[in-house]
């Protein structure tokens, strides 16, 4: 879904002719998709208003060179200028203006696809922006919030809805707004309100052809098509969407309706092809970005470094020299203050590794989220590709294990920043682990896909998919919990914010897992009733919990894997994992929760999980224990949740 309905500028009748033609400028280097001549029509207008100390069109007109940016998918440009948009504003005390870079933060997430914490930002500019003073810019907040509310809480995307204040309720506006309720309202199943919506959205079209926003038309066409099942309208419709992943995402739901499996598979394998496109066509300017931030912020520790030593010496001379004088405490003051300045840009150096990290973490996501979805299906021995479908397939297997392979190395380089440095020996295992898998599932799925004409006998090609299944779960975990670990530090700490029922994410959890080893099932039992909510992390719980089915799923040796919820005496909670597995020694259950830990040579994993599930479950200030008994029974357990 797609909405850039926009609300009408109040500062416009406000402009000087001067800075009319400043914007003119502006509007024809976009038009002309000149960017060197955009970049200098943008700084020649920042520089006329700062002269003039015109601070809202200052950060305005510098935010609009960040939503450029967003926009030509220069995402690494986008993130370094909404820093220096942060910086200049503290350096000058414009405090007003923070919503600015928040609201820019905001546009960043939600065109990389990161709905959730886009809304975080949106909110956290909403909190700081003056209500009185700006309420375009709070209207503009509102209308960005239901946008990215709208992937995963359509309800309260409408409230946002409801806020936007009458004031802005012409047709052009109105229209974008109503069609944004249509795509809601559709999407919530709620077909009474969307023929409400598009009843009225429909009166405007009508009324008011030449302002009519146009935006998501064709969105709310398709919709509307099939509210009264006209498919073959809706598919044509289809046509009109003009974002290549959006298109083959809506005709997917569009096959879907009509139960044509078939062509709805063909379509979501389109969007995941497009997808991995477009990912690949931004990562090489990225990467080539972020590395040169890493190698800058190797620079800065190192210089770090040496002038803390030289600080020390000096210091040190300075009060042997005149340890008589009362002048040595005042030098020796500057030179402590001194370092004390160093410590904090060493501080700011090691934000920028996270950022970096950060940003490696989310252009994984997509190609490790191919790789899962090809493995759950292939785990599934029942589920057959058409040989038409075979090319296109692992095509795109190849495409993901390329793109994850060449993200790799400046991850495990990454590491070297911080204060958790990994040995060589420890670098070494985590690079035989990905990298052979890695080769294995790009070769393999390339033997397959250019089988062009289909000489491959079915029983060798079931086994190489059996393997390449296989490869591409273990790469697509092995992978994110190496950058997701590496994200959080030993002393970090994960807000708790999200209220939901116990048993209901333990259970739902458990349900989406797809368990690899056929001689296991997995079974819910709880001890607490329904009705009791806790107040937690979602995402980062579940990351806790998968990592521990993830560990039974490989480890254990047969029969059950119990997943439990439990109340303490306390009043806290805790949810266990239990199964039947080989025992360990005392010297192994204190090493289980260590970082690249493994204590079996046929195991290949980088050995992450658990340490993993260990960080995030202090973080969250949960305690994360192994329990073994005398039955050779196996028991994690997170406790602690209130």
């Amino acid at each position: 879904m797609c909405v850039s309905c926009c609300l009408p500028s109040l500062g416009q009748s406000q402009a000087t002719e001067e800075e009319k033609a400043y914007a003119m400028r502006i509007y024809q280097m976009q038009a002309a998709e000149d960017e060197a001549g955009f970049y200098q029509a943008e700084q020649d207008f920042m520089n006329y208003l700062l002269e003039r100390k015109d601070w809202a069109k200052y950060y305005n007109v510098w935010m609009n060179r960040v939503v450029f940016d967003i926009n030509q998918k220069h995402f690494s440009r986008a993130f370094t200028e909404i820093r220096h948009i942060t910086e200049d504003i503290r350096k000058r005390g414009n405090t007003e203006f923070l919503y600015i870079p928040n609201q820019a933060l905001g546009l960043y997430y939600v065109n990389r696809g990161h709905h959730e914490m886009g809304s975080r930002y949106f909110l956290k500019a909403l909190e700081s922006v003056d209500t009185v003073a700006n309420p375009l810019a709070v209207a503009n907040l509102n209308l960005s919030l239901a946008q990215a509310f709208s992937f995963f809480d359509p309800d309260r995307a409408l409230s946002h809805l409801d806020r936007l204040p009458s004031l802005y309720r012409d047709p052009t506006t109105e229209s974008g707004v109503l069609g944004y309720r249509c795509i809601i309202n559709y999407e919530k199943g709620d077909l009474e309100a969307f023929n409400r919506s598009f009843e009225r959205y429909d009166s405007l079209r009508l009324a008011y052809p030449e302002v009519f926003n146009e935006v998501n038309y064709a969105n709310v066409m398709v919709y509307h098509s099939l509210s009264i099942n006209d498919y073959e309208a809706a598919l044509s419709w289809c046509d009109s969407i003009t974002v290549p992943e959006e298109s083959a995402e809506i005709r997917t739901k569009v096959y879907a309706a009509m139960g044509d499996w078939k062509n709805a598979y063909e379509e979501l394998s389109s969007r995941d092809s497009l997808q991995l496109q477009s990912l690949n066509e931004v990562q090489e300017e990225d990467i080539e970005e972020l590395s040169h931030s890493i190698d800058l912020l190797e620079s800065e520790r190192e210089k770090a470094k040496l002038r803390k030593t030289q600080i020390i010496v000096v210091s040190l001379s300075a009060l042997l020299a005149i340890l008589a004088l009362g002048l040595a405490l005042y030098y020796r003051y500057k030179k402590n203050r001194r370092l004390r300045q160093q410590y904090t840009h060493l501080q700011e150096a090691l934000a920028i590794r996270r950022s970096f990290v950060t940003s490696i973490y989310q252009r994984l996501q997509s190609p490790v989220s191919v790789l899962k979805g090809y493995a759950r299906i292939f785990n599934n021995p029942d589920f057959r590709l058409t040989m038409e479908q075979r090319e296109k397939s692992y095509h795109d297997i190849a495409a993901a294990g390329r793109s994850i392979e060449t993200l790799l190395e400046p991850v495990l380089d990454s590491y070297i920043h911080d204060n958790m440095s990994i040995s060589d020996e420890q670098r070494q295992l985590c690079q035989d682990a990905l990298s052979s898998p890695l080769q294995t599932l790009i070769s393999m799925a390339e033997i397959i896909a250019e089988d062009e004409k289909h000489q491959m006998s079915d029983s060798d090609y079931m086994q190489l998919r059996s393997v390449i299944g296989h490869e591409a779960y273990q790469v697509a975990i092995a992978t994110h919990e190496l950058v997701l670990f590496s994200m959080y530090d030993e002393n970090q700490q994960i807000a708790l914010t999200d209220e939901l029922g116990l048993n209901e994410i333990a259970l739902t959890t458990m349900n989406a897992y797809d368990l690899r080893n056929k001689q296991l099932t997995l079974q819910f039992d709880s001890a607490v009733d329904n009705e009791v909510k806790i107040t937690t992390s979602q995402r980062h719980l579940q990351e806790v919990l998968n990592c521990l089915l993830n560990n039974a799923d490989k480890f254990a040796t047969g029969g059950e894997v119990l997943l439990r919820c439990l109340q303490a005496n306390d009043g806290t909670y805790s949810i266990a994992v239990s199964y039947q597995g080989q025992p360990v020694s005392a010297e192994q259950a204190e090493r289980i929760f260590q970082p690249f830990t493994r204590f079996s040579a046929e195991y290949h994993g980088i050995g992450l999980g658990m340490a993993l599930a260990k960080r995030l479950s202090t973080a969250m200030g949960y305690v994360l224990a192994l329990e073994v008994n005398t039955k050779e029974c196996m028991q994690f357990s997170i406790s602690g949740i209130k």
